[in-house]
């Protein structure tokens, strides 16, 4: 009896000096929650507001690059308008110049 009794106490006791009988139980602070929620909040919404505007400025420099190259296009088109005016003029002026010889063709 007494062995048993003696083994009860230990048992007793090794149960009382593991860690999870041990560990106090956490004090809940709502306050101290509620104030690291509010920190957690205003921590995302700049996180939020911070990725909206790297999204913004990147969908601005596509815009940019957008019209430069559409500019480039609509520039170039005019180049090449003004060169076949010019090669058209330049032959339309040949033709006529042309005219002066008869190249064997008299009537």
């Amino acid at each position: 009896m007494k062995t048993s009794l003696f083994s009860l106490v230990a048992a007793l006791g090794l149960l009382a000096s593991t860690a999870s009988f041990a560990a106090a139980a956490p004090d809940h602070d709502s306050y101290k929650d509620r104030k690291e929620a509010i920190k957690y909040d205003r921590k995302m919404a700049a996180e939020r507001a911070r990725r909206e505007a790297a999204q913004r400025k990147l969908e601005l420099e596509k815009q940019r690059r957008y019209e430069a190259e559409r500019a480039r296009i609509e520039a170039q088109r005019r180049e090449d308008q003004r060169r076949a005016a010019e090669r058209a003029r330049y032959e339309s002026q040949r033709r006529h110049d042309d005219h002066d010889r008869d190249y064997g063709y008299r009537r």
